[in-house]
């Protein structure tokens, strides 16, 4: 006898899940079964003698039920001892990093987070804590948000193998389908990456999970805190762990619905209650000042195993999945986590590890570890500096014991004057301050070199910015970047790659879960992704570039092309694509309107072709058209000196011209291609040289030799009726253009002589009047002159009269009438 039962499937009162066995074989004489409708067991009986291996038998499996929950399946016993053992290593693991976790709790003291007091060493001491491990978080966090997430979603695609058109469209709809889901449908997807970028600076080490949730019956990307997943100490990655444990806080609530939409079995469970917290939750929750709600939020823990188990008939220990309630250690789900097509049984991913620096083992090294102590070090300086100024504004000291100060001991306001009882003592002497000196000017250098050496390790990059306004070439300026954000950069690049890791696990979520077609809405326009799309003949890849780590390098790198271009050969970079990188690197809004695409050229006639040409339009020479009057009519125009030849029109001359050298080409590969199937035509049927390349570039010179023939003798008759008029239309404009150009020179000539004129004649009109005036001033002086000196003369005559009389007049009267001469004869002198 022999027993056959299939433990992977649920055995349901319809018997739809009981394994059908199609028995061939010419008689039922040797073999019996028996199905048992309870257990869903087989009992196949066979005869002493039968020929068991004469028989042909073949089982079918309904493979419906492949992920369905197995705690529902096994025994008691069984779900007993691997309850156990998932706690018992659960355990083991949190023991193992114990230490571990004691030094987060202190590092989580120099975040500074939560206002204090203290009475050490005295009532009123400083507990700044200086802002240089928070700050380097906050950028951190900043920077690697703004360039992991931007706004217009943060996934993109590449074709694997051919690019063909269906598997290009098939990527553009798994991208705009996954940027929807990231920003719409999982609304808590940006938030949960926010809080990762936070607490992995600090910690070194982030993990994010990604699953699909039944109960709202979508995706939900989650992330999951340090104190709440644990790996076994010898694991070096998670795809090649052992095993690792998701700490789960359910209420009772969500628990019940859980059960209901099938995830857990729905068992016996203990009742709800305030679970202890980790040491590392107790600190954060003392740093930020918080305490759960014991009494009105009672919480149940389930751990959440992913570990390798031996309960199926398979040759080695297979992956799975096993959840426990941790109180009571009750099994509540054992699911097989490897793909039901997978030979090799690998295990499937649910969770990332982000790392911001790799460490000595599993764990990531952060900004704790790193600048620890240089914050401790700048804190206690910082410290130390406020407490010295507050004594040296406030200084204490010692007073005699018989001194004492009326009212209480505040101290003095400005300006204020107390009365102190000091009876016949010297209050000068009875008061002794301590001698307290100002802050030290040496420790506030080593403060500001302690956090300089700090903020040089996280990040110099901005340093190198606001520091240097202009480094000068773009490429000095490139390489101080380069050399100043290296460190970022390769965490840039680590990030970079687990961002790759969970969007791939949510495309094989997608694929798993999402109907065949699946209709949504985005702004503007309905679209569908199909399930068959997250095939995996498209490749999902964040937007972030790894090897440009910000914005800044982007920037710098297509000015460097941009100056590069400017430099170049006419023709040899595509400006309208450069300009578009970089408007795209500024961010600038709005860029399909600000650069839109270009319409396509169209076959026009040559006045409609100028006429576009004159609009900014593309214009291109077309198979079919008469190229001779493209080519006449557009060599006229440029050369009519009011058309073409004005220069307000030359920045469509190289348009036009290289419009013609195309129309002059395709006119020339007509004629050859058509003297070449006139002479191949000519050709024998079935010979076999009118398929050989050979042969046929030979006609091509053949014929080339005769369009040539034809063309030299064309030349020699001289030119024809239509192109003599054209010559002669030609040369009139010339003459036109020629009289229009001497009338403008004679106008030139005639209005600079008449100039010359006016300026003549107002020099002379100048030179007049100033000649008027200085003979003017010249009789005024002359005039003055003459009446001074007829004066002098007078009083010379008076003075004579009276020396003759001499009598008359007594010796004073005399000098004074000789001083008034002497003064008249030095003012005549003088001109006055």
């Amino acid at each position: 006898m022999a027993i056959e039962k299939n433990p992977n499937d649920i055995m349901q009162q319809n018997m739809d899940n009981v394994i059908q066995l199609n028995i061939n074989q010419e008689s039922d004489d040797n073999v019996g079964f028996e199905v048992d409708p309870e257990t869903g067991e087989i009992e196949v009986s066979f005869a002493p003698d039968a020929d068991m291996f004469g028989m042909e038998v073949e089982v079918e499996y309904d493979e419906s039920g492949f992920y369905d929950n197995l705690a529902e399946q096994l025994d008691e016993d069984t779900l007993t001892s691997i309850g156990e053992e998932v706690y018992e290593k659960y355990e083991a693991d949190k023991a193992s990093r114990s230490e571990w976790e004691s030094m987060f709790e202190r590092g989580f003291d120099l975040l500074g987070l939560k206002l204090e007091e203290t009475t050490e060493p005295f009532e009123g001491a400083a507990t700044a804590v200086h802002p240089l491990l928070i700050e380097s978080a906050v950028k951190f966090q900043s920077r690697a948000s703004q360039e992991l997430f931007p706004s217009s979603g943060p996934v993109k695609t590449q074709v694997l193998g051919d690019a063909t058109v269906e598997r290009q469209r098939q990527g553009n709809r798994v991208q705009n389908f996954m940027n929807y889901q990231l920003t719409e449908q999982m609304p808590e997807y940006f938030d949960e990456f926010e809080r990762m970028l936070f607490h992995l600076p600090l910690i070194g080490s982030a993990f994010k999970k990604v699953y699909y949730d039944a109960s709202i019956d979508r995706p939900v990307s989650e992330f999951v805190p340090i104190d709440q997943f644990y790996v076994s100490y010898y694991a070096t990655d998670l795809r090649r762990a052992d095993r690792y444990t998701h700490v789960l806080y359910r209420s009772p609530m969500e628990i019940a619905k859980q059960m209901a939409a099938g995830m857990y079995a729905e068992i016996d469970m203990p009742d709800a209650y305030h679970p202890e917290q980790s040491a590392l939750t107790e600190k954060m929750d003392t740093v930020l000042g918080l305490s759960p709600s014991s009494d009105l939020d009672p919480q149940y823990v389930l751990l959440e195993q992913h570990c390798y188990l031996e309960i199926e008939d398979y040759e080695t220990a297979c992956p799975y999945i096993v959840t426990i309630e941790e109180s009571s250690r009750k099994v509540l789900s054992i699911r097989r986590n490897w793909k039901e097509e997978d030979k090799t049984k690998q295990k499937k991913m649910f969770f990332t590890h982000y790392r911001f620096v790799p460490g000595f083992g599993f764990y990531g090294l952060g900004l704790i570890h790193f600048l620890g102590n240089l914050t401790m070090s700048a804190t206690a300086a910082m410290r130390s500096l406020i407490d010295a100024g507050q004594f040296a504004n406030l200084p204490g000291g010692f007073k005699a014991k018989g001194v004492r100060v009326v009212g209480d001991n505040d101290p003095i306001a400005p300006g204020e004057f107390k009365e102190v009882e000091a009876t016949g003592m010297d209050l000068s002497k009875s008061i002794v301050p301590l001698p307290y000196k100002e802050p030290s000017a040496t420790l506030f250098q080593m403060m500001q070199f302690t956090a300089a050496a700090g903020q040089k390790f996280a990040d110099t990059t901005e340093q190198v910015i606001t520091e240097g306004s202009n480094y000068g070439p773009v490429g000095t300026t490139m390489a101080l970047l380069e050399a100043s954000s290296k460190f970022f950069s390769a965490i840039h690049k680590r990030l970079h790659k687990s961002q790759r890791d969970e969007f791939k696990i949510l495309a094989r979520i997608n694929y798993e879960s999402l109907p065949n077609e699946y209709p949504y809405d985005v702004p503007g326009v309905t679209e569908t992704i199909f399930r068959q799309d997250f095939d995996g003949r498209v490749d999902v890849i964040p937007v972030s570039d790894p090897n440009i780590p910000s914005s800044a390098h982007r920037l710098m790198m297509t000015q460097m092309a941009m100056q590069l271009a400017q430099t170049s050969p006419p023709g040899m970079f595509n400006m309208e694509e450069l300009n578009r990188t970089l408007l795209n690197a500024a961010n600038i809004p709005n860029l399909d309107k600000i650069l839109p695409d270009k319409p396509q050229a169209q076959p026009l006639d040559p006045v409609t072709d100028i006429e576009a040409a004159t609009k900014g339009l593309p214009i291109k020479a077309f198979a079919g058209q008469n190229h001779d009057a493209h080519i006449q009519i557009k060599q006229m125009f440029l050369q009519d000196p009011m058309n073409g030849g004005n220069p307000i029109m030359q920045r469509i001359a190289p348009v036009l011209q290289a419009n013609i050298q195309e129309h002059v080409v395709m006119k020339y590969e007509e004629q050859v291609n058509g003297l070449t199937r006139q002479m191949m035509a000519e050709a024998p049927p079935g010979d076999p040289n009118s398929q050989n390349p050979l042969v046929i570039e030979q006609v091509m010179v053949a014929a080339a030799q005769q369009i040539m023939a034809a063309n030299q003798a064309a030349m020699q008759q001289g030119p024809s009726p239509e192109q003599a008029m054209v010559q002669m239309e030609g040369k009139r404009l010339e003459i036109e253009q020629q009289k229009v150009q001497a009338q403008l020179a004679k106008e030139s000539v005639e209005g600079a002589l008449k100039q010359r004129d006016l300026d003549l004649k107002e020099q002379k009109l100048a030179l007049d009047a100033y000649k008027v005036g200085a003979e003017n001033t010249l009789k005024a002086d002359e005039k003055e002159k003459d009446r001074n000196t007829k004066t002098a003369i007078k009083a010379v005559e008076v003075l004579a009269d009276l020396i003759k009389q001499d009598k008359g007049f007594k010796n004073s009267e005399t000098l004074k009438a000789a001083d008034m001469i002497t003064k008249l004869i030095s003012d005549a002198k003088k001109g006055k």
